[in-house]
């Protein structure tokens, strides 16, 4: 981890000046822990929980660590920071990013499903337009309404604008206008839908980054016409397609998995919300 860790940065494509160190002020000043931060697009960051040597001061010093990187990041202009921990994650590491201010939420499981097979929908009522097409602005518009009763982490609700998300899909660096996909029924202005799709680089996959329908497309089987749109572009350049669902959103897990989604990962959410400076 620490190899590749290093080659990414390499690549440029993590900063190691999110990366914090614990030194011993005695004798040679050995590493004591450490823990990485990143800053990412839209002014949200991400948190790794710190790993500390053992001692009767480890705890003391993981809080310490956590305390100092999310007050810089908050400094730094950050919204929001969150950690997401899987179950290979040692319970003392949960602890320390509780005792800190990050408490867990919810949990998140990724899905997956082979692209070799179409998902087969009876009726599609949707217009369709990529991002080049349908604009900025459109996509601010569904979005926006998307978010309307949504159960996906509505903790997140209004701790950053539309234009802060925006921000954080675009400037990801998997941005593909292509890949953005917003769709309207014609006679009905307020049911649509929207998906966003990007290329996972590390492995031959693409990602649901985000679906959403208006409140006014719910509840009438829509969601599966929008999960076969997002299957359309990837083809051959990419043999399988993720997501990332909130455990507690019933109706969204139960859509994937009639979509021949299987579940692969599941990780705990959690959570700091920073107040904005007065």
């Amino acid at each position: 981890m620490v190899a590749d860790a290093l080659s990414q940065a390499d690549r440029g494509e993590i900063d190691l000046s999110g990366l914090w160190i614990a030194r011993r002020l005695e004798g040679n000043g050995r590493v004591l822990g450490a823990m990485l931060t990143q800053r990412l697009a839209g002014r949200a960051a991400a948190v790794w929980a710190p790993e500390v040597e053992p001692s009767w001061r480890r705890a003391a010093t993981a809080r310490l660590l956590l305390t100092l990187a999310l007050e810089d990041l908050k400094e730094g202009g950050c919204l929001l920071a969150q950690a997401l921990v899987d179950a290979s994650t040692p319970r003392q590491a949960v602890d320390d990013l509780t005792a800190a201010g990050m408490p867990w939420i919810t949990d998140l499981v990724t899905m997956r499903r082979s692209t070799a097979t179409p998902l087969e929908v009876p009726h599609d009522p949707f217009e369709w337009l990529d991002f080049s097409r349908a604009g900025l602005n459109e996509f601010r518009r569904v979005i926006e309404a998307t978010y309307v009763g949504s159960l996906d982490v509505p903790e997140l609700t209004g701790a950053r604008s539309l234009d802060h998300v925006l921000e954080g899909h675009q400037g990801s660096k998997r941005f593909e206008p292509a890949l953005w996909q917003v769709g309207r029924i014609p006679h009905e202005p307020d049911a649509a839908a929207v998906v966003l799709v990007a290329p996972l680089p590390d492995h031959d996959a693409r990602e649901i980054a985000y679906l959403g329908l208006t409140p006014q497309a719910r509840g009438r089987g829509l969601g599966r016409a929008a999960l076969a749109r997002a299957l359309l572009p990837c083809g051959p350049s990419a043999s399988l397609l993720e997501l990332a669902v909130d455990v507690r959103n019933t109706p969204a897990v139960r859509l994937y998995e009639g979509a021949g989604f299987v579940a692969h990962e599941r990780r705990g959410v959690h959570l700091i919300i920073f107040e904005a400076k007065s």
